[in-house]
């Protein structure tokens, strides 16, 4: 796995990043610019979620990415950075996504301390539209049958469900919460019989943007699916959705964190 790669998506080496580099983080939804804001930005993430381990790397024709596991405070809390480079080689823009919710809500309260900027959960005046640069979409892959055995790494779950019987009616409901699933980018998990998916979606009239990835068992099954989100609020109006269609299935376990039947967050 790449050393510099990880330094760069860590905030320890600016000079890997372009002058007018971009991020878009997990928890706010504005994109930070410039090469100082940025490293600064990534430099704090790496700090609230106390040096976490790059586990794996993704490999696509235009951007590749690195998926950084930590557990603040005892929580198992997962992000992924894709990052595009310019014609210069440098890195131009970075897109930075989180799971699970609940434990998200738990490391703003840790950032908001470092930065409040960085933990603003406002969307804005109007729906929530990504900014960027212009995606070009692309197909999205045939995705195999799930194993007997498949694990759910939810973005928005405190628990994995785990089992054919259970991932699928949770996969069901979460088709039923989002409109209108676009495709940014494919990629390659590095090491592995696995693909990653980069989307954007609708809820509730704002965009929410995933990176999925599907790791695939010896007979070509999907044995494991990891999804994570952002921006923070977006996802909320998601678990909420999600709630009133699980809440007869999936036990308490599942929902830690703020009431999912609560007033969404706003500050």
């Amino acid at each position: 796995m790449s050393n510099q790669l990880n330094a760069a998506l860590s905030g320890q080496a600016p000079a890997a990043l372009a002058e007018d580099v971009s991020l878009a983080t997990p928890l706010a939804a504005p994109r930070i610019t410039g090469r100082d804001a940025v490293s600064a930005a990534l430099g704090t993430y790496q700090q609230a979620l106390v040096a976490p381990e790059a586990t794996v790397r993704l490999k696509g024709d235009e951007v590749e990415g690195v998926v950084f596991s930590a557990s603040p405070g005892g929580r198992p809390t997962e992000i992924v950075a894709l990052a595009r480079h310019d014609a210069a080689g440098l890195i131009a823009t970075i897109d930075v996504y989180g799971r699970p919710w609940p434990f998200m809500a738990a490391l703003r309260e840790v950032i908001a301390k470092t930065d409040p900027a960085l933990a603003d959960p406002s969307l804005g005046s109007g729906p929530y539209v990504p900014e960027g640069p212009t995606p070009v979409w692309v197909d999205h892959p045939a995705v195999p049958p799930l194993a007997e055995g498949v694990t759910l790494y939810s973005p928005i779950l405190s628990e994995e469900p785990t089992g054919k019987s259970v991932v699928g009616p949770v996969l069901q409901a979460a088709a039923q919460s989002f409109s209108d699933l676009k495709v940014r980018s494919v990629l390659d998990v590095e090491g592995r019989s696995a693909f990653a998916v980069a989307i954007d979606e609708y809820v509730d009239g704002h965009v929410q943007q995933l990176v999925e990835i599907f790791a695939l068992d010896d007979a070509g099954d999907v044995e494991e699916i990891r999804i994570f989100t952002r921006p923070w609020l977006v996802t909320a109006h998601f678990r909420k959705k999600m709630y009133a269609l699980l809440k007869e299935t999936l036990g308490p376990e599942y929902w830690e964190g703020p009431d999912p039947e609560g007033p969404l967050p706003t500050a």
